[in-house]
This record gives structure tokens, sequence and C-alpha cells, in this order.
């Protein structure tokens, strides 16, 4: 189970939310206004650490290292500067040598048919395109939170995960 009971300011108004989030099931929190999804979107991936509360589950780490296991989708600013090659080879370098991060690179690049748009920078990307990016870059990870913003993919994949809609 992942609970989820955390309060932050926002605009000058106080935000608190509350969820118990089974394995394999999706919760979807209903925000309303997009900054205010935009902010508890950052909030869970671990991101914004502007909050008060817990956000506890099994499994979850969401330090800045390889044991990282949350999954953002649907946002650019998880993205960095570059192609989608590099995008992909960042993401693999943190838990291999650089060898066999350029390899692995070039394997998800063919397993998720990448290949015409690998040389692309990440700001010429459509939503569905970047979607894909994101799913290849986590492709060697065990994830353990899914969070998507404004994403429509099938989430039966992440039936061992925790899965979050803002």
């Amino acid at each position: 189970m992942l609970l989820i009971d955390i309060a932050f300011r926002f605009k000058d108004l106080d935000f608190t939310f509350s969820a118990t989030v089974r394995r394999g099931e999706v919760h979807d929190f209903a925000t309303g206004e997009p900054a205010l999804a935009d902010k508890l979107f950052w909030v869970l991936c671990g991101l914004d650490q502007d909050y008060t509360g817990k956000i506890d589950g099994e499994g979850i780490c969401f330090n800045a290292s390889s044991w990282n296991n949350v999954l953002a989708l649907g946002d650019r600013s998880m993205f960095i500067r570059g192609s989608v090659r590099r995008n992909i080879y960042k993401a693999l370098r943190i838990r291999a040598d650089k060898k066999t991060a350029r390899a692995r690179t070039e394997e998800v690049i063919k397993l998720y048919n990448l290949e015409r748009i690998a040389g692309f920078n990440i700001n010429l990307l459509e939503d569905n395109e970047l979607t894909t990016v994101a799913m290849a870059r986590a492709h060697y990870r065990k994830i353990g939170l899914v969070v998507c913003k404004n994403v429509e993919i099938d989430l039966t994949r992440f039936k061992d995960a925790y899965i979050i809609k803002v």
C-alpha cells in the first residue's frame, strides 16, 4: 500500500492530498487547475520537496540515484537537453558503465522503434513520442511508482507498481 498524506502551499492557498493506493490499481487525483496539477505531479515524482507530510510506499525510492524507481510520464521537464539518443544514454548511464550504457542505448532504441527519431532534439517531439522515449529510458528499471499527467497509455504492464494519474 502506498500512503499519501501531503500538504503544501500554492498561490497563497493551502492544499492537502490524501490517498491509499494499492499496487496495480490506478488512483486519480482530480486537481482542476493545470498549475496545481503540475505542482502535485512534481511532489509525487520527488522533484519538489516543498511539502509537509509523507509519501510512504513499500519499495519506493525518490533519491536521484541508481535506485530511483519512479516513472514520470507526460511532462517535458523530465527530459534533458539534446537528442533522443542522448536522453536514453544518460538515463542508462546511471546504472551502468559507458560501454554497457552505449550498447543498451542502441538496443533500447531498436526495441522501441525509435531509429527514425533517435537524432531528433527532444523539444521537437510530440507527446506520444515523448511517452515512448520515457518508457525507453526506464526499460532496465524495475518501476515501483508510475505518475502520469495527460497521458493515455496502457498501464497494465505496470501491474506490480503503484499508479497515480494527476
